[in-house]
């Protein structure tokens, strides 16, 4: 009995860690986590279009993340930094330039614009899918996308109540 009475403190702190609660209701069944808060699914969708609400200039912060000058930049050089970042989310016998063509992201619908020729198929540009994935969902908490909006699916992925089907947000820069 002894050597029980020692092992129950460790299982309490096991399901402590794991998240596992020890509080129950009137009938003694533990009660389910609280809904967890889900942008577009049962809490307000704070960016509808997906990567423009997201990606805009923030000149109180001193960043200006909107796509238009990110590709403006890109047009003459990628950070090599960038480039190593992504590049195990690009398919392993492409090759990166080191820039991107030019694109007037400010007039286009984003992301749709962007998988004429990012597609999944796509020969001279990494499938967008992949590169997204891996930019925003890798890092930890150096990952801005983890640490300030918990890597939220629904942020860019969006959810039609009625048929059950999936789609991106997409808009233009400034609508």
């Amino acid at each position: 009995m002894n050597g029980l009475l020692r092992f129950i403190p460790a299982v309490v702190v096991i399901m402590t860690l794991c998240g596992f609660s020890l509080e129950a209701n009137a009938e003694g069944v533990p009660e389910a986590p609280p809904l967890r808060q889900i942008p577009g699914i049962i809490a307000p969708d704070q960016f509808p279009q997906g990567c423009v609400d997201c990606h805009v200039n923030r000149p109180d912060l001193k960043r200006d993340v909107r796509l238009s000058t990110v590709m403006r930049h890109w047009q003459d050089k990628v950070d090599p930094m960038f480039l190593a970042r992504i590049r195990p989310f690009v398919p392993v016998n492409m090759e990166l330039a080191g820039k991107h063509p030019a694109f007037e992201a400010e007039s286009a619908d984003i992301p749709q614009a962007c998988l004429q020729c990012h597609e999944n198929t796509s020969e001279p540009a990494p499938p967008l899918g992949p590169l997204l994935h891996g930019l925003h969902l890798v890092g930890g908490e150096e990952n801005h996308f983890l640490s300030k909006f918990q890597g939220e699916c629904t942020l860019c992925h969006k959810l039609n109540a009625q048929t059950g089907e999936w789609s991106l947000g997409s808009g233009r820069e400034g609508e």
